[in-house]
């Protein structure tokens, strides 16, 4: 293979690897340092905090995060229907204002040792011309229920934009589906 033929081959690989990147949002997290998660065998999953136009946007996430840790065997979760009717029941009217005592008595209540809880930053369709495609960021945290110490914390963005879509004129992934992908990024680096 000649010189030149081998740098059409490097920028070719060089430009496919940017397209397959397009679209793909970057995950930040945090593990605090010295803990240890293992003792974590149930969780209650927390109704999340919605700053987007989308008004059921943090529900829809919930329940896919809910989904997401029961099939990768993270830990048990407890129905969101009970954690809903304990939280009533508690008078706690903003799941991200937990005070401590009340953790410790939700976490009893539950039987859990931690809790999941989140936002959803953002969850709307984006435009490049007449191109349509999802965008979606979110923030997601594991708490231990008697310290209220985050133990784990991870947030990131993703969109559907695909410029071979845009260019071959084939439909972006919907929000289901780049809502599943961040979910299950931002779970992978839950150890």
């Amino acid at each position: 293979m000649g010189g030149e033929e081998m740098k059409r081959l490097v920028l070719l690989s060089l430009l496919i690897c940017l397209i397959f990147t397009l679209g793909c949002g970057g995950v930040k997290y945090y593990v605090k340092e010295g803990a240890e998660i293992s003792y974590v065998k149930r969780v209650a999953v927390l109704p999340f905090q919605n700053n987007t136009n989308e008004k059921y946007a943090a529900e829809r996430i919930r329940d896919l995060v809910s989904t997401e840790i029961l099939a990768r065997g993270i830990f048990e979760v407890v129905d969101k229907g009970s954690v809903d009717t304990a939280l009533k029941e508690e008078a706690v009217e903003s799941p991200t204002s937990l005070d401590k005592n009340t953790a410790r008595r939700l976490a009893r209540i539950l039987g859990v040792q931690a809790f999941i809880a989140g936002s959803v930053d953002q969850y709307e369709d984006a435009r490049r011309g007449s191109y349509s495609y999802p965008v979606i960021s979110l923030t997601l945290r594991l708490m231990d229920a008697q310290t209220g110490t985050i133990l784990w914390q991870a947030g990131g963005s993703a969109s559907g934009y695909s410029a071979w879509g845009r260019i071959l004129g084939l439909s972006p992934k919907d929000m289901t589906q780049v809502s599943m992908e961040l979910v299950e990024r931002l779970l992978s680096t839950l150890r």
